[in-house]
């Protein structure tokens, strides 16, 4: 399964080049050891910092932390926060009210309420989920910082326990009141805190966090992304990346037109993770590719050791600069905290 599914990635992205703003930190250089210097700027991710060139921009990014996602929206500088944040709740609404009602009930809504004292202000709802049943149901808050809205969306729990216990609400309500808007220039990053796009969570790592960032705009036509995930022990890969990769070089040749060639292929530590590196020559008939990988599987119920995949893509040609580019990134990857000895 391994194989096959790295193989379809692979045609995939041979194929596309054929055809998270993340809190920044200081802007720096990185030697490349030929005299030549990249110039980087500093981005924090979950619980890591990582510097990627400069003049790339982020491109996408996404969060979840105790089972809750998290989405950011700047409010516009041309209206009012107020205005901004009635129009982004009545807009989730909308979406609420158009979803199905479970079988066995004729309502999709449960209740409404406000939450007087978080933020600037907060209003959540608890509802229905597609897919829920009857006695099923999750709860969204949207929270009001003066500058961004966040909003937070649990996962699915059972209605006549959370009615009891409100273990989902405290949760969410816990994060609302830990959130912390970032200054774009931030250079101290507070020990405890996990990185969003605009702000921050100011909690020790607990259970369940995942952040994904994804980088374009080079000049050589880069893709670069970084997933990080915490707690997925029933998840995690087996199969590490040297010999997925080796398997997945075997099924190709037996592919008309596919082949792979290894630049790089060996063990690599990257922010006191001891992982695994791949670096590839993909060709599809005419079409050639580099494809860049480093993973880690982590470790069982760690916030410190997340399982880890940093991907780069790039059109063949110019390989000694990209590589270049590629091991700036991964040896700027630092932890934004002390580890346990």
């Amino acid at each position: 399964m391994f194989r096959r599914q790295r193989l379809k990635a692979i045609l995939l992205i041979i194929l596309t080049f054929a055809t998270c703003s993340i809190v920044q930190g200081c802007d720096k250089t990185t030697n490349t050891g030929k005299g030549a210097y990249i110039a980087m700027k500093t981005y924090y991710i979950g619980r890591f910092s990582l510097a990627v060139p400069a003049e790339m921009k982020r491109d996408e990014c996404t969060s979840k932390f105790r089972h809750v996602e998290i989405e950011e929206t700047v409010w516009p500088m041309d209206v009012g926060h107020e205005q901004a944040r009635y129009a982004e709740w009545d807009k989730f609404m909308t979406k609420i009210k158009k979803l199905p009602p479970p079988d066995g009930t004729d309502k999709v809504i449960i209740r409404v309420q406000d939450f007087p004292g978080v933020g600037q202000w907060a209003k959540g709802a608890f509802y229905h989920r597609d897919g829920d049943a009857a006695d099923e149901a999750t709860w969204s808050l949207l929270l009001d910082t003066g500058t961004v809205g966040v909003l937070f969306k649990g996962r699915s729990v059972l209605v006549e326990k959370e009615n009891k216990s409100h273990l989902m609400l405290n949760n969410i309500n816990n994060l609302c009141e830990s959130y912390h808007n970032t200054d774009t220039n931030a250079s101290n990053p507070m020990e405890n805190s996990f990185y969003l796009q605009h702000g921050m969570i100011n909690l020790p790592y607990s259970w369940q966090e995942e952040s994904y960032a994804s980088f374009k705009g080079h000049a050589l036509n880069l893709n670069l992304s970084i997933k990080m995930q915490m707690d997925i022990g029933h998840y995690r890969e087996t199969m590490g990346l040297i010999e997925g990769t080796k398997g997945m070089i075997d099924d190709a040749s037996r592919e008309p037109g596919i082949s792979f060639s290894i630049v790089r292929l060996g063990k690599r530590e990257v922010a006191g993770m001891k992982g695994e590196e791949s670096i590839l020559r993909a060709s599809d008939n005419d079409k050639k590719s580099l494809l860049f990988a480093w993973e880690f599987n982590g470790k069982e119920d760690s916030g410190e050791y997340p399982t880890t995949t940093i991907e780069m893509e790039a059109p063949d040609g110019k390989l000694d600069e990209k590589i270049a580019i590629w091991d700036a990134v991964l040896d700027s990857m630092k932890p934004m905290f002390e580890r346990k000895k």
